[in-house]
């Protein structure tokens, strides 16, 4: 059996940044710090609960606890659904993306997870925004681990445990960042990034052998996965 597994922003959601921004101003409002470095590739673990404590660290001297993680989520939610309250445009469904997870639903061989570097709720509130509904689809996110990495395996796991299959023949991680490919080159996992111009760029250059501009192109997806379409 083989599992597919999404990253969703960038992969199956496309943004203008305004999560970002609403997470930038949490951190603000939250914590009281005024500066701090939002190239989130500069972080040693990119998920926003490894971000929210590197930054309580590097500008606090301190650990953050469970309820500084939480006060930042809870803030970063309720100003991203204020935002999208105001223009639901700020998000749009990448182009191919439900129809793929349909056709992939189908398929008896194929196990779909979801591992993402955002908390769940904001991660569900993206998608059902663009009208993708992940309805028995196990998902693991920055509520359940801080690494990348842990958050893939716990996706692994969840998926494993939903299909009752020890082990997958093969996984394909789906993304759209360097760090993306270099978690899933740890993990053994094949990897297909998604982006056009800069960012398809910033893929090669990091050794991305497979990279598609959408999930337009099925036929090529399951080449890339391993498997015939059907």
């Amino acid at each position: 059996m083989f599992l597919a597994m999404f990253d969703i922003d960038g992969t199956l959601v496309r943004g203008n940044g305004i999560d970002d921004v609403c997470f930038s101003e949490a951190i603000k409002g939250v914590l009281g710090i005024g500066q701090f470095d939002t190239d989130w590739s500069h972080y040693s673990n990119v998920s926003d609960s490894g971000i929210t404590s590197e930054i309580i660290e590097n500008h606090l001297s301190r650990k953050a606890t469970e309820r500084d993680i939480a006060s930042v989520r809870q803030s970063y939610l309720s100003r991203l659904r204020d935002e999208i309250g105001k223009d639901f445009n700020h998000f749009q469904v990448t182009p191919g993306a439900r129809a793929l997870i349909t056709d992939l639903h189908l398929l008896d061989s194929v196990c779909i997870s979801v591992a993402t570097g955002g908390w769940l709720d904001s991660a569900l509130l993206k998608l059902n925004t663009v009208g993708i509904l992940l309805d028995n689809i196990p998902i693991a996110s920055s509520d359940d681990a801080h690494e990348r990495e842990s958050i893939m395996k716990i996706s692994y796991e969840r998926g494993s445990t939903q299909v009752g299959c020890r082990e997958f023949q093969s996984v394909l991680y789906i993304g759209d960042y360097p760090w993306d490919y270099v978690n899933s080159r740890k993990l053994g996992y094949k990897f297909l990034g998604i982006g056009s111009g800069n960012q398809a760029e910033r893929l090669k250059r990091a050794g991305v052998a497979h990279i598609m501009p959408d999930l337009s192109d099925k036929e090529y997806f399951f080449k890339v996965l391993g498997i015939p379409k059907r």
